[in-house]
């Protein structure tokens, strides 16, 4: 072979070879494995109005859900504001329920491999930049964690965490 050949060779070859090692890898941790849902809701005993023109009616069934426990137990709810995040494989992320405000925000983080029907979960409630809460939980299916939060505006702040409905962990 002559000298021009082999440096045509050698440089299809690099060419061939070099992108792969030059190229970077997948983070595993990145992958999502589910999402996590937040959500906030205002309960009250006296004056509804008071969670502002937003604040949304409730679904029957989860006004249900809400009055089976009885420190959950108002006259009337509203749904004040949710996030929906991904659950990645080994990496944090936040939820803000109540965009712009950073007034209720909720750290996650996976701490085993999910199933299809559960993950367990490194939990943070975050209310006016003050960790209040953080606990190491099952989420199962469609059982939500429900934390009765602070006083707010004549009644109580419900925050609510779920996997979401559309996705499940893998």
């Amino acid at each position: 072979m002559t000298r021009r050949a082999w440096i045509l060779l050698l440089a299809w070859v690099a060419g061939w070879l070099l992108p792969g090692w030059l190229c970077a890898q997948e983070d595993p941790g990145k992958a999502e494995v589910g999402k996590v849902k937040v959500t906030v809701y205002f309960a009250t005993d006296g004056d509804v109005t008071a969670s502002g023109p937003k604040a949304a009616v409730l679904a029957t069934n989860i006004e249900k859900r809400l009055r089976t426990e009885q420190k959950l137990r108002f006259n009337h709810y509203r749904l004040l504001g949710e996030d929906i995040q991904p659950l990645f494989r080994s990496y944090e992320n936040w939820a803000q329920p109540l965009k712009p405000s950073d007034e209720v925000l909720v750290r996650f983080e996976a701490r085993s491999r999910p199933t299809q029907n559960a993950t367990r979960l490194d939990l943070e409630l975050w209310l006016s930049r003050k960790k209040i809460l953080k606990t190491d939980i099952l989420l199962e299916g469609d059982r939500p964690l429900w934390v009765l939060g602070p006083e707010w505006r004549g009644g109580r702040l419900i925050i609510a965490v779920s996997l979401a409905a559309d996705k499940t962990p893998q």
